[in-house]
């Protein structure tokens, strides 16, 4: 075989090894409660609940069990959070690439201790 041959052979044998070890990438991850808190349907929208007059139960029906429950002395915490991330790249054998970006949703509830809504504030969906 002749120099030439070899080397085209070689070079033709080490690009057919990259591209079929080369791919690409989806990366879609969801976690967290469902944001019911930027609902459009029933009463899970913020314009519903009030300072001092809401109360635990009422957080609970609307959005259901919290991501974490915290006491902070007298009151109550409840706190959900949902988190989305969606990411692509390129795998080859010498370079790699992947971007991915995330994005969070959260909701946090401050209740006495009686049970009633102090304070809260919810993430624009």
């Amino acid at each position: 075989m002749k120099p030439f041959t070899r080397l085209l052979s070689l070079w033709l044998l080490i690009s057919l090894g990259i591209g079929a070890n080369s791919s690409c990438v989806n990366v879609r991850s969801e976690r967290g409660v469902e944001n019911l808190w930027n609902s459009d349907e029933g009463d899970n929208k913020a314009s519903n609940w009030s300072k001092g007059k809401t109360t635990k139960s009422k957080i609970l029906k609307d959005l259901g069990p919290p991501s974490q429950v915290l006491t902070l002395g007298d009151e109550t915490v409840f706190y959900y959070l949902r988190e989305q991330i969606n990411g692509e790249g390129i795998v080859l054998i010498v370079y790699n690439n992947v971007k991915v970006h995330a994005e969070y949703d959260r909701a946090i509830f401050f209740f006495d201790k009686q049970g009633v809504l102090t304070d809260f504030s919810v993430s624009e969906g």
